[in-house]
């Protein structure tokens, strides 16, 4: 099978707090439809690595590109709107919003509609609310959660609040998915369901990198997995290999 072209390359990236060097030097390349794994132990720079592909942090060094599209020194908002979505360690939600709602705001680029039209709820806006709602409605059907549409996002356990998450960051129909570690907090049979949930994404062709603690998942679900170490690249490999 002949190689996949990378989505995500990542050459020489650095990041440093002060005197701290959290990222050293890191490149790596995650192919086209691939479901990548980054491990490491607690400190070891996955979650910064990711803040500064998704615009949190300002690398200090390197480069980060989308395909051919850089996207070192951009805002995140810009990055997002490139095409690439995430989740967080700690849930980010919005726990008095209905679970459908919480999906919706991940839609919010493809909005069009402006101030004034919205106000008058001229035809076309409704028309587009109507899509949008099909839209996040579809993504929660395709995690599981269309029960949940109408209930406060709070009422979930955290097994589906972090599937909600999930479906937020689908619906911003994203090129690059990163999981920050999904699985953190979930019981065996929540972790089972959240494997067979990115086996489906898989399916779809969507490039996901996914940082994770439960070898299990890594095991069943990645292609390829990167081992970073005091901010470094260590390996790089199968999981079979490492």
């Amino acid at each position: 099978m002949a190689e996949r072209p990378p989505l995500l390359t990542i050459e020489r990236l650095r990041k440093t707090f002060g005197g701290l060097v959290a990222v050293a030097d890191v490149s790596l390349q995650v192919p086209e439809g691939m479901i990548f794994g980054l491990i490491g132990p607690n400190g070891a720079g996955k979650t910064t690595l990711f803040n500064v592909v998704s615009g949190l942090y300002t690398a200090t060094s390197g480069s980060v590109r989308l395909g051919e599209r850089l996207l070192t020194g951009l805002p995140q908002h810009r990055i997002a709107a490139l095409g690439v979505a995430r989740t967080f360690q700690n849930l980010q939600i919005f726990p008095s919003m209905t679970v459908l709602d919480n999906v919706l705001t991940g839609l919010h680029r493809h909005g069009h509609s402006g101030l004034l039209p919205t106000m008058l709820q001229l035809p076309a806006v409704r028309r587009e609310e109507r899509c949008l709602h099909e839209q996040a409605a579809a993504m929660l059907e395709f995690v599981g959660l269309s029960a949940d549409a109408a209930s406060p996002a709070a009422i979930l356990p955290p097994g589906r609040q972090r599937m909600m998450e999930i479906a937020r960051a689908l619906a911003a129909q994203p090129r690059l998915l990163l999981l920050d570690e999904p699985a953190a907090g979930l019981t065996t049979h929540e972790t089972e369901a959240l494997g067979e949930l990115i086996a489906r994404i898989a399916a779809t062709g969507l490039t996901t990198v996914l940082i994770e603690h439960d070898m299990s998942l890594v095991m069943n679900v990645c292609e390829r997995v990167a081992v970073l170490d005091q901010g470094r690249l260590a390996q790089l490999g199968t999981p079979q290999a490492l």
